[in-house]
């Protein structure tokens, strides 16, 4: 048996050469546009919202650190003061103590904020 002639590859001149790489290109960019909204869209789904919040801190290291060394320096002018006047103890823990809960509930607003951000629920009030 005779095998079948194979049909050679026609010769593309340059204007057709010019589509093909006009339509490859637009191809190339449309499936890395798709790629980029599926790795979106799977990382949102995958990343949840302590991770976020630790891989930032991690990041931010570098700031945190000085206010983790005024931390200390207030602690330790603070145990000065209670060491040297132990009448004002009372007052100065109260006013420390009403302090760290509204720090303590602006975190917990702004975390809220944030997951709702990060879920697509939160509503802004200005809108």
């Amino acid at each position: 048996m005779a095998e079948p002639i194979k049909k050679q590859p026609e010769l593309i001149s340059t204007d057709e050469n010019k589509d093909h790489e006009f339509t490859l290109s637009k191809n190339m960019a449309i499936l890395v546009r798709l790629k980029n909204e599926n790795i979106t869209r799977n990382t949102q789904k995958v990343t949840d919202i302590t991770s976020a919040l630790i891989d930032l801190k991690w990041m931010h290291r570098h700031e945190i650190y000085p206010w983790r060394a005024k931390e200390e320096v207030y602690g330790a002018v603070l145990e000065e003061i209670l060491n040297s006047h132990p009448k004002l103890k009372e007052q100065i823990l109260r006013r420390l103590e009403s302090h760290y809960q509204r720090l303590k509930e602006q975190e917990a607003q702004t975390l809220s904020m944030t997951r709702g951000l990060a879920e697509k629920t939160w509503k802004s009030s200005t809108l």
